[in-house]
């Protein structure tokens, strides 16, 4: 008899659309317990991983780089390894494999190499194509990057995320955008407090597919790495513990006055009265609310925040930060 062969879900979405706040609840189903995960991050610094392990320790955490383009063959070869550990015992047993891409990504030729890898589709075929969508600024980034249009285009099932901070008539409008883009895929809503459940994400019964609005896509042949060229990210560095009020505000300042060139914050700050570093995250114009950061880091004392920036550089931005938090600028 023909074994089973393992279904590969993709959880894509553009920045700060929310992917590892639903993967980080999803994890904590015990219906996903024997889930491998591979999240890979766009930049030099990794942080998901962080974010989820303290629900699953078998995540993996692919090199730098974008997954549709530098890390294709990378991303066959680590689910082949995974199959092949599991095989020999190296790892625990898993029933399916949830691959959560970067946000620049475009799901194309990842869902391209699941599918063609001949030596892969004797151990693993492609399950559901799960696409974030934020309810707050998911329209700006549609009309900005073709990346999320291409990631909504590749869903069989879509997930309006953050629909608690924007009213009805603002969610509806969202959702009627998105129906329009792709109505074939299932159309789903989050919110703080009530996710979508497992289940209805990662269906197991389905075989290999592409949407037709995603061979649509496909066949229009548009290079996804030109998109990146202006894109870059980097990660500054604090060595001591700071006022958590002071860094707040001037990131809410810096937000505020180039929200449109910052694609995404992400990090944790050893903040001066707090016994763990928090975890900070904002994306364009919108800062959320610190949170404790479960997963211990090397140095508790040290802050590392992650940017990923359009048209802004790394000394502008750090030397901006250190000068407002009174901090040595020949320390970088």
């Amino acid at each position: 008899m023909q074994p089973r062969r393992t279904p590969v879900h993709v959880l894509t979405g553009f920045l700060g659309s929310g992917k590892t706040t639903l993967l980080r609840h999803l994890l904590g189903d015990p219906s996903l317990r024997d889930t491998a995960v591979v999240i890979n991050e766009f930049g030099e610094v990794g942080l998901d991983h962080l974010l989820v392990r303290e629900v699953n320790e078998d995540v993996v955490l692919l090199p730098s780089g974008c997954l549709c383009c530098v890390l294709r063959d990378d991303l066959i070869s680590t689910l082949s390894d995974l199959h092949r550990a599991r095989a020999v015992g190296e790892i625990p047993p898993f029933s399916r494999i949830v691959v959560e891409t970067t946000g620049l990504a475009d799901p194309m030729p990842i869902l391209q190499a699941i599918l063609s890898d001949k030596q892969l589709a004797r151990l693993a075929r492609l399950g559901e194509v799960v696409t974030t969508v934020d309810a707050v600024s998911g329209h700006a980034t549609i009309d900005r990057y073709q990346e999320a249009v291409r990631q909504i285009a590749a869903a069989n099932c879509l997930v309006l995320t953050k629909t608690d901070a924007v009213d009805d008539a603002q969610a509806d409008a969202a959702a009627g955008q998105l129906r329009a883009m792709n109505p074939t895929a299932r159309l789903l809503r989050s919110r703080q407090g009530a996710f979508p459940a497992a289940a209805d994400l990662f269906r197991d019964d389905g075989d290999e597919r592409v949407l037709p609005a995603a061979a649509a896509f496909v066949a229009q042949g548009v290079d996804p790495h030109g998109a990146h060229d202006t894109i870059g990210t980097f990660a500054v560095t604090l060595e001591k513990p700071v006022d958590l009020d002071a860094i707040i505000e001037w990131l809410e300042l810096l937000l505020a006055s180039r929200g449109d060139n910052v694609l995404r914050v992400k990090g944790y700050v050893a903040a001066t009265g707090h016994d763990r570093p928090l975890v900070i995250q904002g994306v364009q114009r919108v800062l959320y609310r610190p949170e404790p950061l479960v997963v211990p880091v090397d140095d508790p004392y040290v802050s590392r925040l992650v940017f990923i920036t359009q048209g802004l550089t790394q000394s502008a931005v750090e030397l901006s930060l250190r000068s407002f938090l009174g901090l040595d600028a020949s320390a970088r």
